[in-house]
C-alpha cells in the first residue's frame, strides 16, 4: 500500500508552513490583513515561487492554484490557506474596518492563523 505524503514527509511540509508563516509576517496576535498581503507584490511572488516545492510534498490536485487553465483571483492567499489546512492550522477568518485619518473607511479581512496542540 502507498505511504501518503502527510506521514512521508512530516518535517518537510512542517517547514513549508513555516516558511509561509514568515513570509505573511504574522503579527504579535498571529494576524495578517488581506489589504496588506494584494499590497505587496513581494510577498505574493514569494509564496508562489514556492508552488515545485509544495508539489514535492502536499497533494495538490484539489488546490485551485495548481490546477491548469483554472482562474483563480488571489492564488497566493488560495495555496497559503489550503497549505494551512492540510497540516492542521485553524484559520479565523474576520470583516475588518481600517479607518483612514481623512475619515474614509475601508474593508478588509483579517486572518488568524493558529494550531490548537
Amino acid at each position: 500500500m502507498r505511504i501518503k505524503l502527510s506521514e512521508k514527509y512530516q518535517s518537510e511540509r512542517e517547514d513549508i508552513c513555516i516558511k509561509l508563516i514568515n513570509i505573511l509576517n504574522l503579527g504579535e496576535d498571529k494576524t495578517f490583513l488581506l489589504c496588506d498581503l494584494d499590497a505587496d507584490t513581494e510577498k505574493q511572488n514569494k509564496i508562489l515561487e514556492m508552488k515545485e516545492e509544495i508539489q514535492k510534498y502536499f497533494a495538490c490536485s484539489t488546490i485551485s492554484s495548481f490546477k491548469p487553465n483554472f482562474e483563480c483571483k488571489r492564488p497566493y492567499l488560495n495555496i497559503v490557506r489550503s497549505i494551512l489546512r492540510q497540516q492542521d492550522y485553524i484559520i479565523e477568518i474576520i470583516d475588518y474596518c481600517i479607518k483612514y485619518e481623512n475619515g474614509l473607511m475601508r474593508k478588509t479581512m483579517r486572518y488568524k492563523i493558529f494550531r490548537n496542540n
